[in-house]
């Protein structure tokens, strides 16, 4: 199959002739033990590499041919210069960088560029561009504690209680190995002034999946979050809310318990596509992703005309935005509030799946290697629509940077809009 790949990326790759012409087209899955004697040695592979695996070319405007003949002259200036002090400054290493890979539009990508011939008393050693840091604070409703939002909800979910009437708080933290991480829920009863009830979720990461799976304390919160909506007469549910603001991602099958516990039909909610040779265009054809109805839980919130609120915000990530998008494409009654989310719609896959395509995660950051790239390992549509870099636009707008940060009045607005429907 390599040979058939290798054969193909000769007929659909061509390089200008200002540029030095490639023995070979890198397939990025044997990447990570590379080494190089020289800058311009590591960046023509870097180059090569991120030209194979990089799976949004269609819709990103960076010119990457621009980008080679524009700065391999400014790496073999680096070669000189290391052959002439025997060192180059990391801060040099990481201007260019950053004005090579800056711009590109995966909101997931992270890339890490080893310096192979540091000054003596740097402690930090790697050009770090991370392109969705640098476009993020461009928009008009970022501010600066951005970074510290996750403890800012936190804080205000644990005090909860003296702000709203309430009949259950339940929360786990529950650590999830596929994720390296530990996730964090809240599942909260509200009760409105005239008595009914709203059931709300809030994670920390898109977890419910394996922590359903692990069938814990975590799994038994979520069991009675979804029987309070499953089971709850009409008259008393008023709707619900899904709170997605500050979710880092995860689980794509989490869509089965937000989405799928409310089907009455296996439904489309997306398409994905993935790069399949060494070419910049050469994509496997779109592939639907269907979800089938959740019987467990089911309830027709649709024949039901319960409203579905979800909150979302600058910092909903991967499938933490992906999650108000297919809510929203497929599910009439629901409704989204807050800020036009992060912009990282691509899904990915861990390392040790390039194997099954040319693109996702490559590199190493251990000492036998000069480079790591995390990028996405699929293009994702959702209503024909590729969202990356972009987003999800809430149907209401409300900017937080409006409330000095309170978290708040975005959810007063979603009570206000369930009472009004």
């Amino acid at each position: 199959m390599k040979k058939i790949y290798l054969i193909a990326a000769f007929i659909a790759i061509a390089f200008c002739s200002c540029r030095k012409e490639a023995d070979f087209f890198p397939y990025i899955g044997e990447s990570s033990d590379m080494a190089y004697s020289n800058y311009s040695e590591q960046f023509d592979y870097l180059w090569k590499t991120i030209s194979t695996g990089y799976v949004f070319w269609d819709v990103d405007a960076t010119d990457w041919d621009a980008m080679y003949d524009i700065y391999m002259p400014e790496f073999q200036k680096l070669d000189e210069k290391a052959k002439q002090v025997g060192y180059v400054k990391t801060e040099e290493l990481q201007t260019l960088y950053t004005k090579i890979i800056g711009g590109m539009t995966d909101h997931h990508m992270t890339v890490y560029v080893k310096n192979l011939f540091p000054a003596p008393e740097e402690e930090n050693i790697w050009a770090t561009v991370v392109p969705f840091r640098l476009e993020i604070p461009t928009r008009d409703y970022y501010f600066e504690d951005a970074s510290t939002e996750q403890n800012g909800i936190l804080d205000f979910l644990k005090n909860i209680g003296s702000q709203y009437t309430i009949e259950t708080h339940e929360s786990y933290e529950e650590y999830v190995p596929e994720l390296e991480r530990s996730v964090i829920c809240h599942y909260i009863l509200f009760v409105l002034p005239d008595g009914r009830k709203v059931p709300y979720l809030w994670q920390s990461l898109a977890a419910l999946t394996p922590v359903m799976l692990a069938n814990g304390e975590g799994a038994q919160v979520l069991d009675h979050l979804f029987k309070t909506i499953a089971e709850t007469p009409r008259e008393q549910l008023a709707g619900i809310i899904l709170d997605n603001r500050c979710n880092r991602g995860g689980y794509q099958d989490d869509l089965d318990y937000l989405i799928g516990i409310y089907l009455n039909k296996k439904t489309e909610i997306l398409k994905t596509r993935y790069k399949e040779g060494p070419g910049r265009y050469e994509y496997s054809p779109w592939t639907p992703y269907y979800i089938n109805p959740n019987p467990k839980y089911h309830r027709d919130i649709t024949a039901e005309n319960i409203p579905y609120v979800i909150l979302c915000d600058i910092n909903s990530v991967s499938m933490g935005e992906i999650e108000p998008m297919t809510i929203k494409a497929v599910l009439p009654t629901s409704y989204t509030i807050g800020e036009r989310t992060h912009g990282g719609t691509g899904p990915l896959q861990p390392e040790t799946s390039i194997d099954l395509h040319y693109g996702g995660p490559f590199g190493s950051l251990n000492n036998s290697s000069a480079h790591y790239v995390y990028t996405s390992s699929f293009e994702c549509l959702i209503e024909g629509k590729n969202m990356e870099g972009i987003g999800h636009t809430p149907d209401k707008i409300m900017l937080r940077k409006n409330y000095n940060g309170d978290f708040k009045p975005q959810l007063d607005a979603a009570f206000q809009y369930i009472q009004t429907k």
